[in-house]
């Protein structure tokens, strides 16, 4: 099923009203048809704090429980696998924006109220996000916002230093390099969900969480298309 998944992807050109996998007509539901979002992995009982796939719903993993996480909750579509890792390395890479779109909606027919207030993508520095041409944890919000009743504030985190790519740097790397790197204007929220495209040490959502809390905010969530399994 993945392999066949991943061939779909790997296609020609999209135009829109066809399924960004299999590149058949799906007027009906853009960007997606019905067969490909059935065949698409889930996660099954994750960790409410780090989405660690688990035996039963609502039990926290060993670790959650040794060492919690400072936000809330966690909340992820799926793991770090074929298609979703491709959409993600093409939305981030290949100016495939449209991706994003459809990792939001996916990921917003998987969440359940109670919602937060607002939702706060990544930041990306500046010189990052003109390279780019926009920031995909923003991309993804825009999919999320067609379905869900949730502002998306895309302006109060600010990312004020450019960073190494967090990408093959150890725990303890990322958390080094994170130091101090992002910035927060007052914000009047009490519950709010920070957004971005892959989980892997946390190290960022850690920086950002206490940040928040730093400014009032009782309530963090995090949301993510993917987790990886490094722990």
């Amino acid at each position: 099923m993945i392999r066949r998944l991943v061939t779909r992807l790997q296609s020609g050109p999209l135009w829109w009203g066809q399924c960004l996998l299999c590149r058949q007509d799906c007027r009906q539901q853009p960007l997606i048809c019905l067969q490909c979002q059935d065949e698409l992995p889930q996660l099954s009982h994750p960790c409410p704090l780090c989405a660690f796939p688990l035996a039963v719903d609502d039990a926290h993993c060993g670790q959650c429980q040794r060492r919690p996480a400072p936000w809330q909750r966690m909340r992820v579509l799926a793991d770090f696998e074929p298609p979703f890792a491709r959409l993600i390395h093409d939305l981030k890479y290949h100016q495939r924006a449209l991706n994003g779109r459809l990792l939001g909606q996916l990921m917003a027919r998987q969440l359940v109220p109670p919602y937060p207030e607002v939702i706060l993508p990544v930041p990306l520095h500046w010189w990052r996000q003109m390279r780019r041409g926009y920031n995909q944890a923003s991309e993804i919000a825009r999919g999320l916002q067609d379905i869900l009743p949730i502002a998306v504030d895309s302006s109060s985190l600010t990312r004020r230093r450019h960073t190494a790519s967090q990408t093959h740097l150890s725990r303890r790397q990322r958390q080094q390099n994170l130091r101090h790197a992002f910035d927060c204007r007052p914000l009047n929220y009490r519950h709010v969900a920070l957004l971005d495209d892959v989980i892997t040490t946390g190290s960022t959502m850690t920086e950002l969480t206490r940040l928040l809390q730093d400014q009032g905010v009782m309530q963090v969530e995090v949301w993510a298309v993917c987790r990886t399994l490094a722990r």
